[in-house]
């Protein structure tokens, strides 16, 4: 290998041309080069070995492979040249005794150079330069790679598609706590943004269908991108699958971002069954957030609705408390004692807390699937009780203000005298 400019590096001529490179390849890798670093996508800067930077490893008996660097400096995910094909492949070395896994991410070298430099150099830029609308930034080179080489993007869960998507809930959420969400889509990349903050994982359906003992797993259809119009209206309802969680931790997540997600209805209880056996509801939901039994699963569909629901409305209230340094959380925990627990972690002066929540209980009994309360919901609170009364009540909603600090705020439904 022959070093080029600082930033860049070189395949040696001879090497090229000893491997049969195309004309055009040979160019590329001996004159124009590769970026060292680009993002947090490519690297050339990888360990030395079988398998170091521009290494030539055999693919069959009349084939090989040209090294072309890693997503990271670990060496772990390699890109290679499959040199007769001219495709550019990403190798997971995976683990143990875990099989390699193989991916085509670029039909041609050139692509694959032009996703690098450009992504990179987006990564790279620095961010006072950046322009307000950084997402549309993003979206216009993504356009243009997608445009380049539209086998990269043929679903979601694509290499290049899933780095893109990376980039832009990084942007959302640069932006996310100072201005609302433009359009359905961006309101979703926050959606997941969100989960991923909480410890949820985004997979592919392949590796949701294996993982069946995972905790905090997320699926979303193959044909998710199609669900959403150029301008980012969302056009049809999307099915979410999870595993290991707690449903009402998803809907919240949701009504954040102002999207009405439906979760599954309650199945009937036995008449027979003791309704209020609260030791016996605590026990469920502890399970289905801790285990140890196998997680729980289940699909919560995102609606395609111009219709808010009440869970939207009082996470609106809850942004302008959290504004003013509440701790301001739905379902927070399943118990009321683990939720204050939580609000202390949260809190710089523990001996004077502020906060408004409600515990997972009380979101299963005063909701119906769709986020809209049935019943009445029954808030901790601690701080200023005017000023908490003043914002609650904007929401519309029924809303009963305690007479001292050993009573809750309840809200009930619009017209509802709570």
């Amino acid at each position: 290998m022959a070093a080029g400019e600082e930033d860049v590096v070189t395949l040696d001529v001879e090497v090229g041309k000893g491997l049969g490179l195309s004309t055009a390849d040979l160019a590329l890798l001996t004159e124009t080069g590769l970026p060292r670093l680009a993002g947090g996508h490519f690297c050339a800067d990888i360990p030395d070995g079988p398998l170091g930077l521009f290494t030539v490893r055999p693919l069959s008996e009349d084939n090989r492979a040209l090294v072309l660097g890693g997503a990271g400096p670990d060496g772990d995910m390699l890109y290679f040249l499959d040199v007769n094909e001219g495709i550019v492949v990403l190798l997971s070395l995976g683990d143990g005794d875990e099989e390699p896994q193989f991916e085509v991410v670029n039909t041609t070298l050139r692509a694959f150079a032009e996703f690098v430099r450009r992504l990179g150099a987006y990564v790279h830029s620095p961010w006072a330069e950046r322009p307000a609308d950084d997402k549309a930034r993003l979206a216009e080179i993504a356009a243009g790679l997608k445009e380049l080489d539209p086998e990269a993007f043929k679903h979601p869960h694509c290499w290049w598609a899933m780095v893109v998507a990376r980039l832009r809930r990084e942007a959302a959420r640069r932006e996310r706590a100072h201005s609302p969400a433009e359009s359905h889509s961006e309101a979703f990349d926050r959606v997941l943004d969100r989960l991923d903050e909480k410890g949820w994982r985004h997979v592919t359906g392949k590796e949701f269908a294996s993982a069946t003992g995972e905790y905090g797993l997320l699926t979303l259809p193959e044909d998710f991108s199609d669900a959403f119009s150029a301008d980012g209206a969302l056009l049809r309802d999307v099915d979410v699958r999870w595993r290991g969680g707690i449903p009402s931790e998803i809907q919240s997540v949701f009504a954040w971002e102002g999207l009405v997600a439906r979760v599954p209805e309650d199945e009937p209880e036995d008449e027979d069954e003791d309704d209020d056996d609260f030791d016996a509801a605590m026990e469920r939901l502890m399970a289905a957030a801790h285990g140890p039994q196998e997680p729980g699963e289940g699909t919560v569909t995102c609606l395609a609705t111009a219709e808010t629901s009440d869970l939207c409305r009082i996470l609106r209230a809850f942004e302008r408390l959290a504004a003013k340094g509440y701790v301001a959380e739905p379902a927070l925990w399943p118990t009321t004692s683990g939720c204050w627990e939580r609000v202390a972690e949260r809190t710089e002066d523990v001996e004077s807390p502020r906060a408004v929540f409600w515990n997972t209980q009380s979101h299963d009994t005063a909701f119906d699937a769709r986020g809209d309360l049935v019943d009445e919901l029954y808030l901790g609170w601690a701080g200023d009780r005017e000023e908490i009364a003043g914002i609650l009540a904007e929401t519309k909603l029924g809303l009963k203000v305690p007479e001292d600090e050993g009573t809750t705020f309840i809200l009930g439904p619009a017209g509802h005298q709570a």
